[in-house]
């Protein structure tokens, strides 16, 4: 086994190799940053420099469970669709009786109503050259009406979501954040430089590579979930339709949640079909996962790691949600209702992106049927101060739990970064566990043996153990934000437990994450490319659009 693990770290770091030298091609400013440091990203300040905030850990977990819609609606057919009384979309199969509203002791969910929002106009925007203050922008909201959908298409129709949200200006210290207001940014009129557009077509070319081979997503063997695809409409860089996979629980019904899932970078949502079903089956939960791009090249930053994506992503939970709401409604292929209280979880880049969306939530203070962040081997880029400014955002009333499985400290996890970002700015909160032995394609599962495999070959072949535990422990952090209960893996810092699965015994310590345990051999190689690619985020990666 080590032979076999050796040969394939070996072909893992040659496939690293090959995404360097992409990245080395472009001269140190062809890309707008917002961070030219060298070394790591900086660290958030602590909540003890913030001041204490008088809320415990315990007591943010452990609030009244949220409410929850009905999910399941009746098909439609020629007929526009009908409403209730009240105003609300009525939901329930044909010859059922429809779902009685919710009860619950707090105000009830705001209902989805399906509208069509105009184009809005954006006003031009200054900004003001003293004391780095940035200007405000604005943006005109029509009234929307109220319009028929044919659900006998297979493809959603999709508008752009209302409202504008808060972005955190440039500051000098990543542990800090001032809020600036911003709206969703047409992609940039002018001409982007040369080795943007060569840098755009190479990785698209790569990605609809990907897109080619990974297939509609699958399910494991015996789920009992169904899943659908769609598209779905994102605001960001003038409006972009994206692949949308829906994961349907069997029995839908009052209780069942939702749950906004983000694959990683140079990755899909198809690679992820089978973590999905899982937690779609196993917490009773709707499961959006979209397909984002990874052009990190793009001008207008419109990918995965880019700001105006994380903040078209929190546009997404504002409102009506009416993109979501019309992506999930062609999926489904009858009238929806989408539960109102959701959660994030992000893998890798999608773990800082859900986090970037959470901070613009707090902002906008839209926060409050947000249940809390699971990241799965969380990842952010040198330079990046998206989590950095998201976690400077969710303190005091509005902090949110934020639980991290993490790999131990190699290549691929970047070195534990996150674990120390959220170590640093939550130091006497629980934050998460690393797996002995975890990899980063843990916690990306699905059922195209090819790529599953290329994803092996790439960042190390997981032990089914760890794959199973990584499950179980995410799961039960979900099952815990949504009933507001302590029920999952928690414990002391530097705690370890023992998980049992089917597969056999995984083991999981409570961070703060311990030193790096690879070889001289994986430690030198992790480091050099661990210097490509930090380089590449300092200097090649676009964050914010590109002024051009």
């Amino acid at each position: 086994m080590g032979v076999h693990r050796g040969l394939f770290g070996a072909a893992g770091w040659l496939s690293a190799a090959a995404v360097a030298v992409i990245m080395l091609v472009p001269a140190p400013d062809a890309a707008a940053s917002p961070d030219s440091e060298i070394g790591r990203s900086n660290t958030v300040e602590s909540s003890a420099q913030r001041g204490a905030s008088g809320e415990t850990a315990e007591g943010s977990e452990n609030a009244d469970p949220a409410d929850r819609g009905p999910v399941e609606g009746q098909r439609t057919d020629d007929s526009d669709s009908e409403s209730a009384d009240d105003g609300d979309v009525r939901v329930g199969r044909a010859g059922d009786d429809p779902l009685e509203p919710v009860s619950a002791t707090r105000e009830s969910p705001r209902r989805t109503v399906i509208t069509e929002t105009a184009d809005r106009d954006l006003i031009a925007q200054d900004r003001s050259d003293k004391g780095g203050d940035a200007a405000k922008h604005r943006a005109d909201d029509k009234d929307g009406d109220v319009r028929e959908i044919d659900d006998r298409k297979s493809t959603a129709v999709v508008t752009s979501a209302s409202g504008d949200l808060t972005a955190p200006a440039a500051v000098a210290d990543a542990g800090s954040a001032t809020p600036a207001d911003a709206v969703i940014t047409a992609p940039p009129t002018g001409a982007p430089p040369l080795v943007n557009v060569i840098g755009s077509m190479v990785l698209n070319l790569l990605m609809g590579a990907i897109h080619l081979i990974d297939g509609p997503p699958t399910l494991p063997p015996g789920s009992t979930v169904t899943v659908r695809t769609s598209t779905l409409d994102v605001p960001v860089a003038g409006g972009r339709t994206v692949q949308a996979d829906w994961y349907f629980p069997k029995d839908a019904d009052q209780s069942t949640r939702l749950i906004y899932l983000q694959h990683g970078f140079m990755a899909s949502g198809p690679m992820y079909s089978y973590t999905a079903a899982r937690i779609a089956e196993r917490t009773n939960s709707i499961v959006v996962a979209p397909s984002l791009s990874s052009n990190f090249f793009d001008p207008a930053a419109a990918w995965v790691g880019g700001d105006p994506m994380h903040r078209a992503v929190a546009e997404l939970f504002v409102g009506d949600r009416e993109a979501l709401v019309q992506s999930a409604r062609a999926a489904a292929g009858y009238q929806i209702v989408l539960p109102q209280t959701f959660a994030f979880v992000g893998h890798s880049a999608g773990g800082t992106l859900v986090t970037a969306a959470a901070g613009y939530l707090a902002r906008k203070d839209e926060l409050d049927d947000l249940v809390g962040l699971v990241l799965l081997d969380g990842v952010e880029p040198a330079s990046s101060r998206a989590v950095s400014n998201a976690l400077s955002a969710l303190t005091g009333e509005h902090e949110r739990p934020i639980y991290l499985v993490s790999s131990p400290r190699y290549f691929w996890s970047r070195g534990g970064d996150m674990a120390d970002k959220l170590q640093a700015a939550r130091p006497d909160r629980f934050n998460g566990v690393s797996l002995v032995g975890g990899l980063h394609t843990d916690y990306s599962q699905s059922g195209n043996m090819l790529l599953q495999f290329a994803q092996y070959v790439i960042t190390g072949f997981s032990a089914e153990h760890n794959v199973q535990a990584a499950a179980d422990i995410s799961i039960g952090w979900l099952d815990d934000l949504f009933d507001g209960t302590r029920d999952g893996l928690y414990g002391a810092p530097g705690q370890s437990f023992e998980i049992a699965t089917r597969a056999g015994t995984a083991e999981a310590v409570v961070f703060p994450l311990g030193p790096d345990q690879g070889s001289p051999l994986q430690r030198l190689v992790d480091g050099f490319f661990a210097i490509i690619f930090d380089w590449a985020g300092r200097n090649v990666f676009v964050y914010e659009p590109m002024p051009v």
